[in-house]
């Protein structure tokens, strides 16, 4: 029998981590794990399996050398799809496949779906959804459908690997059942944060003791910086002549209040108020600029650009030769390159915040979940989160310019600490998550690190 030239190589089939939306988080997430699995396998076919309205070939710059060529293979929920690309026929035929024993009819499942097919071929299996979607925080719906890739492995009798990611909350009971089904399932569980596997272990149970939860940090933290051909920035900047460059970064979800634009995450503050005041006290130091930076782009009303246009349109004309607003669209590289030009950074978007900590600038996350304070603690730096749901809107401030003045301090920190995780990301995510030469275990680093070294300022 002659080899089918679809079966060489080691293929990897990943879940959750999408390259056509426009928040930059998410693609990060893609583009990070892409990056990880070539340099430990270099062998690899990647495929990424998710909701998407073509299957298509994308070659994706990993670094200013690299070039990588990975496959989509999509799904979709429209009443309009083709049967086979959809995603509650693809589960229909695996628990077909899950529970008929005729081999010839088994293979047969497989070849008439390219989800199926695709998955039947893996070496290795993981799901990461979107980084914090393993949990109904932003709804039963697209908890659901995060869910349902996962139950189509176990259903194909492939090991599951669930990714480094945030779990929970779980608000809803059957988001509790089907969550716990999975993690009893999957082969391995990793985390991205402490808090997330105290919630894993509470939800397995004594049963469960055995089955481990390991910690790995966010794996965006080894995405890699790549400057744009040409970046648009109203009015222009000369980064040689501003002393000190904040970025801010302004989510447009919490800008219009969420999905359900009202309040959907109970903050305590009024967000548009807070980050128009923050520009305000910002600008009141001399020799400061300020750079509004969006990192979910996009005509959606949940985009950052139209939130960051509209803080920036309200800055006093006195201040407008300070305040400048990022335009244009970037990718997850370009974006992180333009953030590594700031001094200080201010994000409520997660993966705003990470692209900025992973290249040593002190940096507040003014958090909506609690996914914020268990990653910024992976780095030492939980004290620099401020959490939107219990400060007021002056208490936020009051933080935020506390942190400011301390940016140096923190920033020595950082240049410290960053190094060291990205090596334990790249040799634990090779080692331990892929399997690839001898394990390593990894461990968090420090609250104490920022702590002794910021001391008496916090």
């Amino acid at each position: 029998m002659t080899e089918d030239p679809e079966d060489r190589g080691f293929h990897v089939c990943l879940f959750g981590a999408s390259l056509d939306v426009g928040n930059m988080g998410c693609r990060a997430l893609a583009v990070s794990l892409i990056q990880l699995v070539l340099e430990a396998r270099p062998d690899a076919r990647v495929f990424l399996l998710y909701g998407n309205r073509y299957p298509s070939v994308r070659e994706l710059r990993i670094s200013e050398e690299t070039v990588a060529k990975v496959e989509v293979v999509n799904f979709r929920l429209s009443p309009r799809a083709r049967l086979r690309e959809h995603l509650l026929w693809i589960l229909f035929l695996a628990c077909i496949h899950r529970f008929v024993s005729i081999r010839a009819l088994r293979e047969r499942i497989c070849e008439s779906t390219p989800w199926l097919k695709c998955l039947k071929r893996a070496d290795f299996v993981g799901g990461i959804c979107g980084g914090d979607s393993f949990a109904d925080l932003y709804g039963l719906r697209r908890f659901l459908i995060g869910a349902v890739p996962n139950l189509v492995a176990l259903l194909m009798e492939k090991d599951l690997v669930l990714l480094p990611q945030t779990y929970g909350p779980y608000r809803s009971p059957i988001a509790r059942k089907i969550a716990r089904f999975i993690m009893m399932r999957a082969q391995k569980i990793h985390s991205r944060d402490t808090g997330s596997i105290e919630i894993v272990r509470e939800l397995l149970g004594k049963k469960a003791r055995g089955k481990a939860v390991q910690f790995c940090p966010d794996v965006a933290f080894s995405l890699k910086a790549i400057e744009p051909r040409r970046v648009t920035i109203e009015p222009p900047l000369d980064r040689r002549s501003v002393d000190v460059l904040v970025g801010l970064n302004v989510s447009g979800l919490l800008y219009m209040g969420g999905y359900t634009r009202g309040n959907m995450f109970g903050l305590r503050c009024d967000y548009q108020e807070f980050v128009r005041d923050l520009v305000v006290r910002l600008l009141a130091t001399p020799g400061t600029h300020v750079l509004l930076v969006p990192h979910a782009f996009g005509s959606a009303g949940e985009s950052d650009q139209g939130a960051c246009r509209k803080v920036w349109e309200s800055v006093a004309d006195t201040h407008r030769d300070r305040t400048h607003l990022v335009t244009g669209e970037y990718d997850q590289n370009e974006i992180k390159a333009i953030i590594g030009r700031c001094d200080f950074f201010v994000g409520s978007r997660m993966h705003a915040c990470i692209a900025a900590l992973s290249q040593g600038i002190a940096t507040i996350g003014v958090a909506y979940s609690r996914k914020f304070v268990g990653v910024f603690d992976s780095v030492g730096m939980g004290s620099m989160v401020l959490d939107a749901q219990q400060l007021s809107g002056e208490e936020l401030l009051e933080g935020c310019m506390v942190h400011f003045r301390n940016r140096g301090i923190v920033a020595e920190s950082l240049r410290g600490v960053v190094p060291q995780i990205r090596s334990q990301l790249e040799t634990y995510f090779g080692k331990e998550v892929l399997g690839v030469g001898e394990k390593k275990t990894l461990t968090l680093v420090s609250k104490e690190i920022i702590n002794t070294r910021e001391g008496r300022s916090c």
